[in-house]
C-alpha cells in the first residue's frame, strides 16, 4: 500500500501546484488529504485502503478538480480516482458522486472519455454492491460513449460494455452461489455456528446483505429477485427493448444500434445458458422479449450483418433453450424452412442451412424436435418439413451436380456422372459436381462477423450443406439406435465393414436390446416414428445424390449414411422403408439385365394347354441364348458405384441377418445376378476362352485398344492401380458373399426359415415349380431376368446351407420346419414335369446329398437298426394312404379334379390290401405295426376333416365359375355327396382292420404298438360318420383295458417290476405321441392304462352331450373306485394329464359351442343346427350354455370330490403345490365368471375342500387357499379379477392346461351374486382361519377386512333379508369371520378401523373409506341413500357395542392413537350425534325402550373419551403431531355437531320427551365442562380448537334469535346458524324475537362459560388458566352484548315488562329478574383468572381477579342510566368492587 500513498501524494502535489492560484479550495483540500496520507504512512501494518474507505477527505480534492473542467486538473483527478478504485480505497457511498462527476466531464475530449471508460470498468467490477439506478447510470455513460463518432472511443466503449454486461450476469451466478451456500448451511443454530466458524460467518453476512426486490414480470405475476438478479433482469430487458426500438425502463437510453444490441444479447445468452434456464424471470424475458423481437425483425428484410447476427441468436435459442421455448422454436425452424425456398437470396438460404447443419448434428435435439412438433397433432411437422426442404433443395439444380436427366438408364450405363472421383482428383470450379474442396467455405457465413456485405459463396455450397444435413440426420438416428441393438445383442454379423473376418461372427443366440430402461424404450419408439416419417425424403434425396457427380469422400459419406439408415430401419423392424432402401440399393448394386426370351419358352410341348405353357416360363440357360443375346450380356459390366453399393448391400445383410425376414429375397436375388455377372458368366459363342467378359468397368475402359497401347507412364500406373482396386473389390465381394451363407448357422430359427423360403422362391422362379400356399403369398415373381449357367444358384445354396445346418434341420425342437421346406421344395421341383433338365439333375443331386448328410448326422446320435423288408412294404401303402389324404391343390384344370377324384380310390385299395395282409400274415408282423396304425389313424382323422369341411361348405350355393378351390369343391355335387360316402366307406374298411387287431393280435403288440392302438381307437371313437363305430370303439378301449390290467397282474405276480415302483415317472411317459421303448413291464402297462384313460377323457368333451356326460361320469367313477390302488406317479398323471386338461377343455368347448350358437342365431335358423353345434336339444336345457353348464358342474364337483377324498395321497406329490394353485384358479374362474348354478357349485367345491383345513398341518396349502378366497371376494366386489388369480406361471408346462384361464377366453365377471354364495364365501374363511392363523399377520388382516367390507356393502344380490332388529345372515357371517381373528395390537387397530366404517354404513354412502372423508362427510338420511334395501341399523347397534368392548380391552395400546383409529371411532360415533333426530329409527318390531341411535352413540362416545383422552395425553409425545391435532379436532367437531345439531325434533314428540333429551344434552355439556375441557386445555392442543369449543358453548348459551327477515319471506329455519349469527347482536331491534327451544340448556351453557373463567377451582392451574384466557374474551363479549341490548331495548319498552324469554333465573341466586340482573350478579360474585396485556396500566387492571369489571367498565357506566333500581344498585356494587381492587375504596368487611 506504500505505492498507493506515494502515488497519491505525488498527484496531490501536482494538483496543488496546478490549482494554487485559480482554485485555492482545491489546493487546501489537497494539502489536507496529503496530511491524512502522511498519518497513514506513520502507522505501518494498517490496511491503508480500508482506512481510506472510512473518510471522504481523500476523494474530495479530486472531485473538486473535476468540477473545474480544466483538462489538466481533470486528467490528474480522474487518474487518482481510478487508482483509488483499483485499490478499493473509496467509500461505497461516494460511488454516486463519482459517477455524477464522470458524467459531467464526459464532454472534455477523447483522452478524458477513454479515462472515464477505464475508470468505470474497475468501479463496477470491484464494488459488488452497485445495483439498481447506480448501475444503470454507469452503463448509461458507457452507452453514450459507445455512440461516439470517434472510432477509438466507440470501440473501447463497446468492448467495455461487453465486459460490463457479462459482469452483471456473472454477479448473478455469484449471488446464486452465495444463496446456495446459505441454504446448505442453514439451520436453527446458524448464528451460533457463525460465531465459531469464519466461513459460516462470512456466508451469513453475505446472505443478510442480499435483500430481495419485488419485480413485476407480467401484469398477473410478481416475483422477488435479489439485487444482482434484478439488475440482470432489467438490463437484459432494456437490451431487448433497445434492439427492438422501444423505450427502456432501466437504462434511460433512447437508441442503440441493432447489430450491437444483437451482439450483446448473443454474448449474454452464450455465456450464461444455465442462468437463463434456472431463473424463471429470465425465461420470461426470452419468451416475451427476445423471441418477439426475433420474429418481428426476421419478418422484415435486412442487410447481411443484421440477418447474420439475428440468425446467430436464433441458433443459440434453438440449440440451448429449445426445451423452454418449444413454441418459439417451432416458429424459428418454420421460418428457416421457408427461407430455403428459391425466392430468397443465396446468402440467406446458406445462413439457414448452416443453422440446420448445427441442428441436425445434435441427435438429441432432433429427437426433441420430432417429439415436440411432428408427434403432436396440433403442431407443425418441423422434422418432416426439414427433410422435405433438404430434398427439394438438393434437387433444385441437378445440372450443377452433374446429374444426367436421362433417368435410371443413365445410372446403369456407366457413362459420365456415374464415375467416382477420388479426393485427390478435385473437381474444378467450372466442372459440375460436388467435392469437399470446391463446394465448401473456409469460414462459414454465420461466423463472418466482420463482413458488411455477404461473402462470396460457392454455387454448390448450398447443396453440399443439404447433403451434410441429410447424412447427419441418418447418422444421428443410427448413432443412437445401432449401439443399443448391437451392444450386448449379437446380430448376424456385428461388423459394418466388408472386411470382417469369420472370427468376428457373433454367437447364435441374438439377445434383444435392453429395453428395461423406460427412457430407452421411449426414445426407441420416438426414433421409430422419426424413421417412418423421414424415410421417403431420405430415400429420394440419397438416391438423387447417388446419381450426382460426387468426389470419393462425399460418395462414401452418402453410402455410409445410406447403410446406417437402412440398418436403423431394419433394427426397428420398419419393413416398408427397409425394403424400399434395400430395393433401391439392389438396383444400384447390379446393372439391369434386359428381359430375354428363348426358343424354349416360345415353343411349347405339343398338345399342352395354354395354362400349362405359362408354367413353363422360368429361368433361361445361358447356353440356350443366341450369340447376339450373349454379346448383349457380355457388354454389361459393373461400375465402381455398382461394386461399392454391392459391398454396402452385403454389409447391411450381415448386420440385419436376423431381421430381414421376407426381404432376404431382394438381397439373394441381387446376389444371384451379381454372382452371374462376376463369377458365373461363361464365354460367349464364337469367342475364345482367353477373353472372358469384363465384369468391372472403369473410365479407362472407354479407350480404344489402339489408344490403350500408347498410354503414358502415369496413365499406365493409374490403370494398374485401378486394376488392383477392382481385384480387391471383387475379392472382398466374393468373401462377403461366402460369409452371407456361412453365417446362416448363426441365424435364429425364424430368420433361417425366411432365408430358406427366399432361396426356394428363387428356385421356383427358375424352374417354374409351384410353391406352397404360404410361400406363394410372399409376392409375385420378380421382373428381373433369370439366367443360369449349368447350375441353379438357388439350388446350390439350398444344398450348401442344408448340409451346413443339418443339426438344426433334424433337431426336433425346431419342429423340422426348415427341413420340411427344403426337402418338400426339392421333391416338388424334381417331380415337376417342366423343370429344366439341368436343374432337375442338380435338384436330385442336392436331395441325395442332403439325405446322406442327414443320415450321417442321425447315425452319429442314434445307432438303432430297423428292419427293411416290412418297412418297405408298409411304406408303399403309407404313401398311397397318407400322401393321398392331402391331394394337390386344384388349379382349375382337369388334372386337379382327377387327382381329387382318384385319391379315395387309392386309399381304399391300400386299406383293403392292408386288411388282407393282416389276415394272412398279421401274426408274423414284428416291426411294422407303427406304420399300420399311422395309416388307420390317417383314415379316422381324415374322415373327421372331411366331415368338418362338408359342414362348412355343403350348404353354400357357389357359382360354377368360382375361383376359390374350397368353393369349387363345394359346388360339385359329385364331390360333396361322394366325399361323405367315400369317407364313411373308408372308415368302415379301416375299422374292420382295427377290430381284427384288437381281437386277434393284441398279444403280438409291444408296448409302443399298444400305445398306437389306443390312440387309433381314440380317433375312431371321436369320428362323426358312424355313431355305432364310436360306441364300438369305446367298447374296444375297455377290451384293451382288460388286456392291459390282466397282463400287469400277471407280471406283478411273477415278481417283475418291483424295483420300478419307486421310479419317478415324467409327464412325457404319459404322452400319447411318445414312443415307448422296451418290453412290457408293470410300469409301462400302468402307463398304457393311463393313456387309455386319456383317450376316454377326450370323449368327455365330445360335442354330443349324451356322449360326454356319460364319459365324464364313467371317468370320475373309475378314478374314485381305483384311487386307493394308484401309486403316487399315477396320481400325478391323473391330476395333470386328465383332471386339469378336462377342466380346461370343458370350458373351451363350452365357449366354442356358445359362439357357434350365437353366430347361427344371428344368421337365422338352419336345419343343420344340431349337427353344427353338436348337442341334443332338451326342454330343460334348451341352449348350448345350459347344457355345458351341466357338464361343468359334473366336472367341478367330481374334481373337488377327488381332491377331498384323496387329499392325503395327493399332498405327497412333488408338484402338488402347482396343482393346488391351478385348482384354485379354476375355482376362482368358475365362481366369478359363470352363471349362478356353476358359481354356486364352484364355491361349494372350494368350501368342501376347506373343511379339511383344521385337521391339516400343511399351512402353505391353506395360505394359497386363503389367497384364492381373497381374490374371489375382491372379484365379486370390484367386478374385476386380480391378475394374481391367473398367476400360474410357476406351474411347469401348464400353458396347455390354462388356455381357458387366458384373458382372451375369459367371460365377464358376473354382476349378480346371490346372498347364499356370499354367505358360503364368508363361512369358508371361518373354516380356513384355524389353519392359517399362525402366519396371519397385519397385512393379511387388512386384506381380509377389505374383502369382508366389500361383501358387507355388496349391492347387486337379487334378494336381501331385513336387518333392523337382527343382523342379516351375511352380516352375521362377516362379523363371525371378523371376530375369529386373533386380537393382536395391529389387528385390533385394523378391526376397529373397519368396525368404525360398519357403524357409519347406516348413515353414509359406503364409499367413505378414508378418515378425512369420514370426518368431513355429510350424513345422508336412509331414504335418500342408494342401496336403501339394506339399512345396516342392526349392524350399527352391534358394531357400537363391539367397538366399545374392544376399545376398553386395548385402550392402553399406542398404535390405536398413532394410526388414527381413535379419531375414526370418534368420527363414526359423531355421525348419529350430528344427525340426532334425523337418524333412522333404531327398531321396527321391538318395544320403544330401545334407545335412539344418537343416544347410544353419545353414551359410547363419553365412555371412549373418558378412557381415551387420558391415554392421548399420556402418549402425546409418541403420537405424531398431525394425528394428535386430528384427535382433538375430531372431538371438537363431534361436540359441535351434537350440541348445535341442526336437526329438528319430530312434531310427535311430547314435552316430557323433549325435556329428557334436553337434560341428556346438559349431561353431555357437563361432561365437557368437567372432563373434556381439562384435556383439551393442554399446551400442545392448538388454541384455535379451544376457541372453537368455547364458541360452540357460547352459541349454545343463546336464549333467542331475531327473525328480522320474516317480513321478507325468508326461508331461514329457526336453527339456521347463519341467521342466528346475523341477528344476534342487533341493538334496539323491532324484529320478531324467537326463543330457543332448549332454554335450560342455554342457561347451562352460560353457566359453563362462567365456570370455565372462574378461579374457584385450583387444580391443573396451567390448563384452567389457558382455558380461561380463551373463554374470558368470548364470555365478556357475550356479557357486553346482553348489557348493550338491555340498554337499547329498555327505552323502547318503557314501562312495559320484558317478555318472558328475556327473563331469566339468577345463575347464583334464587331471585327472579330480567336477564341483566343475574348476569350482573354473576359478574359480581365470579372471581376471574387474571388477563395478560403488554400495556402497564391495563396489565395492572386486567391482571387482577376483578378483570371482568374493568373490561366491562365502559358498558357498566352507560348502564347506570337504567330506570331499574336493582340494576343500578348492582352496577354500583360492581363499580365499588372495582374501586376496591384499585385501592381507591376501602373494603367493606361486612360484604
Amino acid at each position: 500500500m506504500s505505492g498507493l500513498i506515494a502515488f497519491l501524494q505525488s498527484e496531490l502535489l501536482s494538483l496543488s501546484g496546478e490549482a494554487k492560484r485559480k482554485h485555492p479550495e482545491i489546493k487546501e483540500a489537497a494539502e489536507r488529504t496529503s496530511a491524512v496520507l502522511r498519518t497513514f504512512k506513520e502507522r505501518p501494518g494498517h490496511n491503508v485502503a480500508e482506512d481510506l474507505t472510512k473518510t471522504d477527505e481523500v476523494l474530495r480534492p479530486f472531485l473538486l478538480a473535476c468540477e473545474t473542467k480544466q483538462v489538466k486538473l481533470v486528467v490528474i483527478a480522474i487518474g487518482c480516482i481510478q487508482k483509488l478504485i483499483t485499490f478499493n480505497a473509496i467509500p461505497e457511498q461516494s460511488v454516486n458522486a463519482i459517477l455524477k462527476t464522470l458524467n459531467d466531464i464526459m464532454i472534455h475530449g477523447v483522452e478524458i472519455q477513454l479515462k472515464i471508460l477505464q475508470t468505470i470498468l474497475p468501479l463496477l467490477t470491484n464494488y459488488h454492491t452497485i445495483h439498481g439506478d447506480v448501475l444503470a447510470e454507469a452503463l448509461l455513460i458507457c452507452f453514450r460513449l459507445q455512440d461516439s463518432k470517434v472510432v477509438v472511443v466507440n470501440n473501447t466503449a463497446a468492448a467495455t460494455l461487453r465486459q460490463l454486461v457479462i459482469h452483471v450476469f456473472d454477479k448473478v451466478a455469484k449471488e446464486d452461489a452465495i444463496l446456495a451456500e446459505g441454504n446448505e448451511h442453514h439451520g436453527t443454530d446458524l448464528a451460533l455456528k457463525c460465531v465459531h466458524t469464519t466461513l459460516l460467518t462470512n456466508i451469513y453476512h453475505r446472505i443478510l446483505d442480499l435483500q430481495p426486490r419485488k419485480i413485476t414480470i407480467s401484469p398477473e405475476e410478481t416475483i422477488e429477485l435479489y439485487p444482482s438478479a434484478a439488475d440482470a433482469y432489467y438490463l437484459f430487458q432494456d437490451l431487448c427493448l433497445l434492439t427492438n426500438g422501444e423505450a427502456t425502463q432501466f437504462l434511460r437510453l433512447h437508441h442503440l444500434s441493432r447489430t450491437f444490441g444483437l451482439e450483446l444479447i448473443e454474448s449474454v445468452l452464450t455465456n450464461h445458458i444455465q442462468l437463463f434456464k434456472s431463473h424463471p424471470d429470465m425465461t420470461v424475458l426470452l419468451k416475451e422479449k427476445v423471441c418477439p423481437l426475433i420474429i418481428k425483425t426476421f419478418s422484415d428484410k435486412h442487410d447481411f450483418p443484421q440477418t447474420m447476427r439475428l440468425t446467430r441468436v436464433i441458433y443459440i435459442l434453438v440449440k440451448q433453450f429449445s426445451n423452454i421455448l418449444i413454441m418459439e422454436t417451432e416458429i424459428f425452424l418454420s421460418m428457416f424452412v421457408k427461407v430455403l425456398e428459391p425466392d430468397h437470396p443465396l446468402w440467406q438460404r446458406v445462413l439457414a442451412m448452416e443453422i440446420f447443419r448445427g441442428v441436425c448434428a445434435d441427435p438429441t435435439l432432433i429427437r426433441s424436435i420430432y417429439n415436440w412438433y411432428d408427434k403432436q397433432a396440433s403442431s407443425t411437422d418441423i422434422f418432416q418439413d426439414m427433410i422435405t426442404g433438404f430434398g427439394r433443395l438438393a434437387a433444385e439444380k441437378p445440372q450443377l451436380l452433374g446429374v444426367n436427366q436421362g433417368g435410371r438408364e443413365s445410372l446403369d450405363s456407366g457413362q459420365g456422372s456415374y464415375l467416382l472421383h477420388s479426393s485427390s482428383q478435385n473437381l474444378s470450379a467450372a466442372e459440375p459436381g460436388l467435392s469437399t474442396s470446391a463446394s465448401t467455405m473456409r469460414i462459414q457465413c454465420i461466423d463472418q462477423l466482420d463482413k458488411a456485405d455477404p461473402p462470396s459463396i460457392p454455387e454448390t455450397y448450398l447443396y453440399y450443406l443439404a447433403l451434410v444435413c441429410l447424412n447427419t440426420l441418418a447418422d444421428g438416428m443410427a448413432g443412437y439406435v445401432l449401439p443399443i441393438f448391437a451392444s450386448g445383442s449379437h446380430k448376424l454379423n456385428g461388423s459394418m465393414s466388408a472386411t470382417t473376418t469369420d472370427d468376428n461372427h457373433p454367437g447364435k443366440d441374438a439377445a434383444s436390446p435392453q429395453k428395461d430402461d423406460p427412457d430407452i424404450t421411449e426414445n426407441i419408439v420416438l426414433v421409430t416414428d422419426m424413421a417412418t416419417v423421414a424415410w421417403p425424403g431420405l430415400l429420394a434425396a440419397m438416391s438423387f445424390y447417388l446419381s450426382a457427380k460426387l468426389d470419393e469422400d462425399l460418395f462414401q459419406a452418402v453410402m455410409r449414411s445410406y447403410q446406417n439408415f437402412t440398418n436403423v430401419c431394419g433394427a426397428l423392424k420398419l419393413t416398408v422403408p427397409r425394403d424400399a432402401f434395400l430395393t433401391n440399393l439392389c438396383r444400384n448394386a447390379v446393372p439391369t439385365i434386359p428381359m430375354i426370351s428363348s426358343s424354349r419358352s416360345e415353343t411349347n410341348i405339343a398338345g399342352s394347354s395354354s395354362s400349362l405353357s405359362t408354367l413353363a416360363s422360368g429361368a433361361l440357360s445361358y447356353s440356350e441364348l443366341s450369340a447376339q443375346q450373349q454379346q448383349m450380356l457380355a457388354n454389361i459390366a459393373l461400375s465402381e458405384k455398382n461394386l461399392y453399393c454391392l459391398r454396402v448391400l452385403l454389409n447391411v445383410a450381415m448386420f440385419l441377418g436376423n431381421m430381414l425376414d421376407q426381404s432376404w429375397y431382394l438381397v439373394l436375388e441381387t446376389l444371384q445376378q451379381a454372382d452371374f455377372l462376376l463369377f458365373s458368366r461363361p464365354s460367349q459363342k464364337g469367342s475364345s476362352s482367353s477373353n472372358p467378359p469384363t465384369p468391372v468397368r472403369r473410365q479407362t475402359s472407354t479407350l480404344t485398344l489402339s489408344a490403350a497401347t500408347h498410354l503414358s507412364p502415369q496413365q499406365a500406373a493409374q490403370a494398374a492401380a485401378n486394376a488392383t482396386a477392382d481385384a480387391d473389390h471383387i475379392t472382398l465381394i466374393s468373401a462377403s458373399m461366402g460369409r452371407i451363407f456361412d453365417n446362416t448357422k448363426y441365424l435364429d430359427d425364424g430368420s433361417f426359415v425366411a432365408f430358406t423360403k427366399a432361396l426356394c422362391r428363387m428356385s421356383s422362379e427358375a424352374s417354374g415349380a409351384p410353391l406352397s400356399d404360404t410361400d406363394a403369398s410372399l409376392g409375385s415373381n420378380s421382373s428381373k431376368a433369370k439366367l443360369f449357367n449349368n447350375k441353379s444358384f438357388a439350388i446350390e445354396k439350398l444344398r450348401f446351407i442344408a448340409t451346413l445346418n443339418m443339426e438344426r434341420l433334424i433337431n426336433p425342437q425346431t419342429s423340422f420346419t426348415a427341413w420340411d421346406i427344403i426337402v418338400k421344395h426339392l421333391i416338388t421341383t424334381a417331380n415337376y414335369p417342366f423343370t429344366p433338365s439341368a436343374i432337375r439333375a442338380q435338384t436330385c443331386e442336392s436331395i441325395s446329398d442332403i439325405v446322406i448328410s442327414a443320415m450321417n448326422v442321425e447315425l452319429s446320435t442314434n445307432k438303432d437298426d430297423h428292419e427293411k423288408v416290412q418297412l418297405k412294404l408298409l411304406s408303399a401303402l403309407s404313401q398311397c394312404i397318407i400322401d393321398s389324404s392331402n391331394p394337390a391343390v386344384d388349379n382349375g384344370d382337369q388334372t386337379g379334379v382327377h387327382i381329387s377324384r382318384t385319391s379315395s380310390e387309392a386309399q381304399k385299395m391300400a386299406l383293403e390290401t392292408l386288411n388282407r395282409l393282416l389276415q394272412m400274415s398279421g401274426h408274423s408282423l414284428s416291426n411294422g405295426w407303427s406304420l399300420v396304425f399311422d395309416m388307420l389313424t390317417c383314415i379316422a382323422t381324415g374322415a373327421n376333416i372331411l366331415n368338418e369341411a362338408g359342414h362348412d361348405d355343403g350348404t353354400l350355393a357357389v357359382p360354377s365359375d368360382a375361383d376359390s378351390p374350397k368353393l369349387r369343391r363345394a359346388s360339385s355335387d359329385m364331390m360333396s355327396s361322394s366325399g361323405s360316402k367315400a369317407s364313411m366307406g373308408l372308415v368302415r374298411i379301416a375299422f374292420s382292420s382295427l377290430q381284427l387287431i384288437c381281437t386277434d393280435f393284441l398279444s403280438l403288440l409291444d408296448p409302443d404298438s399298444l400305445r398306437q392302438c389306443i390312440a387309433t381307437l381314440g380317433c375312431f371313437s371321436t369320428q362323426k360318420d358312424d355313431l355305432n363305430i364310436s360306441l364300438t370303439a369305446v367298447g374296444l378301449l375297455w377290451n384293451v383295458s382288460d388286456f392291459i390290467l390282466t397282463k400287469k397282474q400277471e407280471l406283478e405276480k411273477s415278481g417283475l417290476g418291483e424295483e420300478e415302483a419307486s421310479q419317478k415317472v415324467t409327464t412325457a411317459d404319459y404322452s400319447i405321441d411318445r414312443k415307448i421303448e422296451g418290453e412290457a413291464t408293470p410300469r409301462r402297462l400302468n402307463n398304457l392304462w393311463m393313456l387309455l384313460l386319456f383317450q376316454l377323457s377326450k370323449v368327455c368333451i365330445d360335442s354330443r352331450p349324451e356322449v360326454r356326460n356319460g364319459a365324464n361320469q364313467t371317468l370320475f367313477r373309475t378314478i374314485g373306485m381305483n384311487g386307493n390302488l394308484l401309486n403316487i406317479h399315477t396320481w400325478h398323471a391323473c391330476i395333470w394329464e386328465i383332471l386339469f386338461p378336462l377342466l380346461n377343455d370343458v370350458k373351451l368347448a363350452a365357449i366354442d359351442a356358445r359362439n357357434i350358437e350365437e353366430s347361427q342365431a344371428a344368421a337365422g335358423p338352419s336345419e343343420t343346427d344340431r349337427e353344427s353345434v353338436g348337442f341334443m336339444m332338451h326342454h330343460s336345457r334348451n341352449t348350448a350354455e345350459k347344457q355345458w353348464d351341466e357338464t361343468k358342474v359334473l366336472v367341478l364337483l367330481g374334481t373337488s370330490g377327488i381332491f377331498h377324498d384323496f387329499l392325503d395321497k395327493l399332498t405327497e406329490l412333488e408338484d402338488f403345490s402347482s396343482a393346488w394353485i391351478l385348482l384354485l384358479a379354476h375355482f376362482e374362474d368358475s365362481t366369478l365368471r359363470s352363471g349362478a348354478e356353476v358359481s354356486l357349485a364352484s364355491i361349494k367345491s372350494l368350501k368342501n375342500i376347506t373343511t379339511l383345513a383344521e385337521s391339516s398341518s400343511n399351512i402353505e396349502l391353506w395360505q394359497k387357499a386363503w389367497q384364492s378366497w381373497e381374490r374371489i371376494g375382491l372379484g365379486i366386489a370390484n367386478g374385476e379379477q386380480d391378475n394374481q388369480a391367473l398367476s400360474i406361471s410357476t406351474i411347469a408346462d401348464s400353458k396347455s392346461l390354462t388356455t381357458s384361464l387366458e384373458v382372451g377366453n375369459l367371460n365377464e365377471i358376473s354382476d349378480s351374486f346371490t346372498q347364499d354364495t356370499l354367505i358360503i364365501l364368508a363361512n369358508t374363511f371361518t373354516d380356513l382361519h384355524p389353519a392359517i392363523k399362525v402366519d396371519f399377520g397385519l397385512e393379511e388382516v387388512q386384506r381380509l377386512l377389505r374383502v369382508l367390507r366389500e361383501l358387507m356393502i355388496y349391492s347387486s344380490s337379487p334378494q336381501y333379508r331385513p336387518d333392523i332388529d337382527h343382523l342379516s345372515p351375511l352380516q352375521e357371517a362377516i362379523l363371525d369371520a371378523l371376530c375369529s381373528i386373533d386380537m393382536t395390537v395391529d389387528a385390533v387397530a385394523a378391526i376397529l378401523n373397519d368396525l368404525a366404517d360398519y357403524m357409519s354404513l347406516a348413515f353414509l354412502s359406503p364409499n367413505h373409506d378414508s378418515l378425512e372423508k369420514l370426518v368431513s362427510a355429510t350424513p345422508i338420511p336412509p331414504s335418500q341413500r342408494k342401496h336403501s334395501t339394506v339399512t345396516y341399523i342392526a349392524l350399527n347397534k352391534k358394531c357400537t357395542k363391539l367397538v366399545l368392548d374392544i376399545f376398553k380391552r386395548f385402550s392402553n395400546e399406542l398404535e390405536l392413537y398413532r394410526q388414527g383409529v381413535y379419531v375414526k371411532i370418534i368420527a363414526a360415533l359423531g355421525i348419529p350425534m350430528k344427525l340426532k333426530y334425523d337418524c333412522p329409527p333404531s327398531f321396527k318390531h321391538y318395544d320403544e325402550d330401545t334407545p335412539a341411535l344418537w343416544k347410544s352413540a353419545t353414551t359410547a362416545l363419553l365412555e371412549i373419551l373418558d378412557i381415551g383422552l387420558l391415554k392421548v395425553r399420556e402418549f402425546e409425545s409418541d403420537i405424531p403431531s398431525q394425528e394428535y391435532e386430528s384427535t382433538w379436532r375430531a372431538v371438537v367437531e363431534v361436540l359441535e355437531g351434537s350440541l348445535l345439531s341442526q336437526s329438528s325434533p319430530p312434531s310427535t314428540m311430547s314435552i316430557e320427551e323433549l325435556d329428557i333429551d334436553e337434560h341428556f344434552d346438559i349431561k353431555l355439556l357437563t361432561a365437557v365442562e368437567n372432563n373434556i375441557v381439562l384435556h383439551i386445555g393442554h399446551a400442545k392442543v392448538p388454541t384455535e380448537l379451544i376457541r372453537k369449543l368455547i364458541d360452540v358453548i357460547k352459541e349454545g348459551s343463546r336464549l333467542y334469535y331475531v327473525d328480522d327477515q320474516a317480513n321478507d319471506g325468508a326461508d331461514d329455519k329457526p336453527g339456521d346458524m347463519t341467521s342466528m349469527n346475523r341477528s344476534s347482536d342487533l341493538l334496539a331491534t323491532v324484529g320478531t324475537i324467537v326463543p330457543v327451544m332448549k332454554e335450560t340448556f342455554a342457561y347451562a351453557a352460560l353457566r359453563c362459560l362462567f365456570s370455565l373463567c372462574s378461579s374457584d377451582k385450583q387444580d391443573q392451574l396451567d390448563v384452567r388458566q389457558r382455558i380461561a384466557e380463551v373463554t374470558a374474551p368470548v364470555l365478556l363479549d357475550r356479557c357486553e352484548v346482553v348489557l348493550r341490548n338491555y340498554m337499547a331495548d329498555q327505552p323502547l319498552l318503557g314501562r312495559c315488562p320484558f317478555p318472558r324469554y328475556l327473563m331469566g333465573k339468577a345463575m347464583v341466586s334464587d331471585g327472579q329478574g330480567i336477564l341483566c340482573r343475574p348476569l350482573l350478579e354473576t359478574l359480581l360474585l365470579t372471581i376471574f383468572y387474571p388477563f395478560h396485556t403488554l400495556d402497564d396500566i391495563k396489565k395492572l387492571l386486567l391482571g387482577s381477579s376483578r378483570a371482568q369489571i374493568f373490561y366491562l367498565y365502559p358498558t357498566l357506566c352507560k348502564t347506570m342510566v337504567s330506570q331499574d333500581a336493582a340494576v343500578v344498585a348492582l352496577i354500583g356494587e360492581l363499580l365499588e368492587v372495582a374501586g376496591q381492587a384499585m385501592g381507591l375504596c376501602p373494603k367493606d368487611d361486612n360484604k
